[in-house]
């Protein structure tokens, strides 16, 4: 969302698809700060906020963490989409394989199918493990665990990365034109 300055009016505006400058036919540089500011301010730093809401109030994501979760791997799912044409679980597991630090790729699988489909479908981990800090990821006993705060990281890093190959990559050009056109368009005023 974007919000209004305080000195304009109290609330907040939403930057809806609706809101969005319409997609260029062809990739231009442009494209890709307009995608980046998009990706920034409606999720990453969404998700930040909620965080340094939870730390201001708790001191940690402790009974907050479940839902920290939720938003960040709906934001791979949301981030995915713009790089990659497919499924959901095939977008979303070549993401993390390309574009997540080296020590999430082995886990890609694990993520979406563990983390983000028992989140997401069960509101549970079954499997694996989480924790409210910066743990990073590791392989325990057949299980695998991170801290949220290390997994929001690495989602940041990811996002960066893939926006940094962007301009050099046609297939990412051509799905995240794609992406972004068919958000635009489905979009009501």
């Amino acid at each position: 969302m974007r919000y209004r300055d305080k000195l304009q009016s109290e609330g907040f505006l939403p930057w809806q698809p609706s809101t969005w400058p319409e997609p260029p036919a062809t990739y231009v540089a442009e494209f890709a700060e307009t995608l980046r500011a998009i990706i920034g301010e409606t999720m990453l730093d969404e998700i930040s906020n909620v965080i340094s809401d939870a730390h201001a109030v708790n001191k940690s994501l402790e009974h907050r963490g479940h839902v920290v979760a939720l938003a960040l791997l709906c934001a791979v799912d949301s981030v995915a989409a713009y790089a990659f044409d497919g499924g959901v679980g095939e977008r979303y597991k070549k993401f993390i394989a390309i574009f997540f630090p080296a020590d999430y790729q082995p886990f890609a699988d694990d993520i979406y199918n563990l983390y983000r489909n028992s989140s997401v479908h069960s509101w549970n981990l079954f499997q694996v493990g989480i924790w409210p800090g910066n743990e990073r990821v590791v392989a325990n006993g057949g299980s695998i665990s991170f801290g949220l705060l290390n997994f929001q990281e690495a989602l940041k890093q990811a996002t960066d990365n893939f926006l940094s190959q962007l301009p050099n990559d046609i297939e990412l050009q051509k799905n995240s034109l794609r992406r972004y056109a068919e958000l635009k368009n489905s979009a009501k005023s």
